[in-house]
């Protein structure tokens, strides 16, 4: 899909922006205990924040280090989803304990208690967050951004080749 470093960012962008506010709303309503129109506005509250230091975690780190490890398990020859779903899977590996943390701090400060509340919240976000991923925001992103740069596809690759990319797998 992204062919160059300008539209891997502007991918990271779509999918961490749709990833950090819908994992807000789920943990202002875990904190809260319900979920409310205000539930919506506070998290809508700490987003910019949360989304700039999510994108920059997702861009430097987690899009790095997921397809390290990705290519670890699956090999280019494999079938596009295989590959698709390891990255999704180390990518989510990776930006949960990093966001998490975040939202730790910024909910429960600095006390003695981080780690296990931190440990905690990793665990009920990584419940949320990979199916997440995997299920609504991976696919509705993938075909954003189809949408958004339609218009790179020459036409002339074969069908594997053109599904890589639209996955994300170009070369």
């Amino acid at each position: 899909m992204p062919k160059t470093k300008f539209q891997e960012f502007i991918f990271t962008l779509i999918t961490s922006g749709c990833m950090i506010f819908i994992m807000g709303v789920y943990n202002v309503a875990i904190h809260t205990g319900e979920l409310q129109a205000a539930t919506f506005k506070h998290a809508l509250h700490s987003f910019p924040l949360e989304w700039f230091i999510g994108l920059l975690c997702a861009f430097f780190i987690a899009s790095k280090t997921s397809k390290y490890f990705a290519f670890r398990v699956a090999k280019s020859t494999d079938r596009p989803i295989f590959i698709i779903l390891c990255i999704q899977t180390f990518t989510v590996c990776t930006m949960v304990p990093l966001m998490s943390l975040l939202g730790t701090i910024e909910s429960s400060g600095i006390t003695s208690n981080l780690i296990f509340i931190w440990l905690q919240t990793i665990c009920l976000n990584f419940i949320m967050a990979y199916p997440l991923q995997i299920l609504v925001v991976g696919p509705f992103c993938r075909f954003i951004f189809r949408h958004l740069f339609a218009s790179t596809n020459q036409g002339n690759e074969s069908k594997v080749e053109y599904e890589m990319e639209q996955q994300g797998f170009a070369e």
